[in-house]
């Protein structure tokens, strides 16, 4: 992964060279990354531009290419799977992780948990992970130059776990990198957002994400109307060309669910298909569950955009036979608001490790309210 793999982030990129060719290196670095926004990627293409400055030979530069090099390390959250059934780090993993970044370098959480095959867990970055690192940082590196460690998705970091970063980090090994990739800093703790230097990284241009859909191999027309509705995300416009199974089947889900919801309030016993539907969503795993809460709160906000006309910012396009137009007339600023807090109050609850057929049930019938 190089700077020019990276799309966009052309400001970043040039301030990052700017501070090796100066010498000027902040040892911990976090760089907010909204999903599809390349976070990860500029990462891997920062690291690999400072350790190839101490050794830029051949050898070096494979090591690198291949995510193989000793002074390159990878923390990222894992679970128990089939394989490993205790105590998982990442470096149990580092093989699965290699193969994920090369195939899918804009995937987010729920790609990668896929990957690991953990069903239903939700992964973690534990203290187990954290002393693992500390005991390959504190080793000489492997050709007298840098060493950069990568913690991707570090929302993910236990407070245990957090803690012991905060005594690596203030006494960093000479010539060592911590660069910290999230999407949002507001799970992190404030201690470890205070000693590192952070660089939010922008939305896409729909320019750049059509010329990097066009120079895969999409046709013309194709990449220009997944690069607009994309919002930004390039794996939002990945997912648009090649694989839009999932969403497919989320349309599904929610035209099932508001359906019903419309339909209690003509038949009062509509409420145990709401309740069956809850329970049919509860089995799924949990990042399914959050990716599906996700998808409702831009559906949600498409539809209010589509009712007052602001065709413009629009970019939900209909594949099942939901009247997409007749159900935005029920979206407005007299329940939007609310909806989206429920909606959110719904993510974490599930990410928290509530009982998701609650959730779902008390979500379903506060939204039969709220669009009634």
């Amino acid at each position: 992964m190089l700077f020019s793999d990276v799309v966009g982030q052309e400001d970043l990129k040039k301030e990052l060279k700017k501070g090796i060719l100066n010498g000027r290196i902040p040892h911990c670095q976090l760089f907010i990354s909204r999903e599809g926004t390349g976070g990860l990627g500029l990462a891997i293409a920062y690291a690999r531009l400072i350790i190839e400055g101490q050794n830029p030979s051949e050898s070096t530069r494979l090591k690198l290419s291949e995510l193989k090099h000793p002074d390159l390390h990878f923390v990222f959250p894992t679970a128990a799977n089939k394989e490993i059934k205790s105590k998982p780090i990442s470096e149990m993993f580092l093989n699965t992780w290699r193969e994920f970044v090369h195939k899918t370098p804009y995937g987010n959480l729920f790609d990668w948990y896929q990957s690991l095959e953990i069903e239903n867990k939700q992964g973690k970055i534990g203290t187990d992970d954290v002393e693992s690192l500390i005991n390959k940082i504190s080793l000489k590196s492997f050709e007298g130059g840098w060493k950069v460690a990568v913690i991707w998705m570090a929302e993910k970091i236990n407070l245990n776990a957090t803690n012991k970063l905060l005594k690596l980090i203030e006494e960093p090994p000479i010539n060592t990198v911590f660069i910290f990739v999230c999407e949002s800093k507001d799970s992190l703790a404030d201690t470890l957002v205070s000693r590192c230097q952070t660089s939010t990284l922008s939305p896409l241009k729909k320019e750049a994400v059509e010329l990097y859909l066009k120079n895969k191999g999409v046709e013309g027309l194709k990449a220009k109307n997944s690069a607009i509705n994309s919002s930004g995300n390039l794996r939002q416009a990945l997912i648009s060309v090649y694989d839009n199974d999932q969403n497919q089947q989320f349309e599904q889900w929610f035209l099932k669910w508001v359906r019903t919801a419309f339909n209690v309030k003509k038949n009062k016993e509509e409420v145990l298909e709401l309740v069956n539907w809850s329970k049919n969503i509860s089995i799924k795993g949990r990042e399914v569950q959050k990716k599906f809460i996700e998808f409702s709160m831009n559906l949600f906000r498409n539809a209010m955009l589509k009712h007052y006309e602001i065709e413009q910012l629009v970019n939900f396009n209909p594949t099942t036979d939901i009247n997409f137009e007749g159900f935005s007339k029920y979206v407005n600023e007299k329940n939007i608001e609310e909806i989206h807090k429920e909606l959110e109050s719904a993510f974490v609850g599930i990410e928290s490790n509530g009982n998701p057929n609650m959730i779902f049930m008390d979500l379903s019938l506060k939204l039969t309210r709220l669009i009634q």
